[in-house]
């Protein structure tokens, strides 16, 4: 009986040493994501997997660091592998559906995004994923109700204002993209859509000489923002700088813009 029970309490001893090992091992990983260090914490995340393969919350962080490196098909596998093993969190579902998003898979991003909020309701990230994969599924409706949500819940989030303001540009409500463009450029001023948008709502509202100024500070954050290199072409083209014009078009045009390149062929070849 001494010898069952010394066995016993060395098997216990020996496994929780191992599940205390994959614990500290997945804390490891965590705060290497957070410093930025995403190929170390996948290190750490699958040491974390070997040694203890039955924790999900492992699996889930293997996976973040996966997302990280932008392998979406391996953070799917890894999130996969977390909910195979019974582990739920809202963590998961959220990543989950981000992933989901990434590979075209919107229903099923919006299902698991369901969960996520079923489990943490308050979170306004969860809320601005749904939107974002409520928009590619063609529910614009539901998206700015989610937006809404996000924005109630954190009024300094700047994307959300961002993304509001190009469903609303897209229904022509160029009042209202014009103000969360605003409000988008007030919380950060590097999003270079938000002076995108702002531009062409602006010229959707008659205000041609403020567009040109947002094109400029568009293309200054993003040289190769050939959409706003179009419509600046444009813009340059109807105040009479025709060189201008096709400079900005023959750029967008190498950019793959198909728009740029019609009209670089029909303005700019003699």
């Amino acid at each position: 009986m001494k010898l069952i029970f010394k066995s016993t309490f060395l098997v216990l001893f020996i496994s929780g040493s191992i599940f205390g090992q994959a614990d500290e091992l997945r804390k490891e990983a965590r705060g290497l994501l957070k410093e930025g260090e995403p190929a170390k914490a996948m290190i750490k995340a699958e040491e974390a997997v070997k040694a203890n393969p039955t924790n999900g919350e492992s699996w889930v962080v293997k996976g973040l660091a996966a997302m990280e490196l932008k392998n979406v098909s391996l953070a799917l596998a890894d999130f996969n592998k977390a909910d195979s093993l019974k582990f739920s969190s809202a963590e998961l579902y959220l990543n989950r559906g981000i992933a989901f998003n990434f590979s075209g898979k919107y229903k099923e991003s919006i299902q698991d995004l369901d969960k996520a909020i079923k489990l943490d309701d308050k979170n306004f990230r969860i809320y601005y994923n749904r939107a974002l994969s409520y928009m590619e599924f063609g529910n614009d409706d539901q998206a700015m109700k989610d937006l809404n949500s996000a924005i109630d819940m954190n009024p300094k989030f700047p994307e959300a204002y961002l993304t509001r303001a190009e469903i609303s540009f897209e229904e022509e409500n160029y009042k209202f993209c014009i103000m969360d463009c605003n409000k988008t450029i007030e919380l950060d001023s590097t999003f270079a859509d938000a002076y995108y948008f702002r531009a062409v709502a602006r010229g959707g509202v008659e205000k041609d000489k403020d567009a040109i100024h947002d094109f400029n500070k568009a293309i200054q954050l993003d040289p190769d923002h050939d959409e706003a290199l179009n419509y600046r072409g444009s813009a340059k083209y109807l105040s009479g700088n025709r060189k201008g014009a096709c400079a900005d078009w023959k750029k967008a045009m190498t950019l793959g813009n198909d728009e740029a390149e019609g009209n670089y062929n029909s303005y700019c070849i003699d």
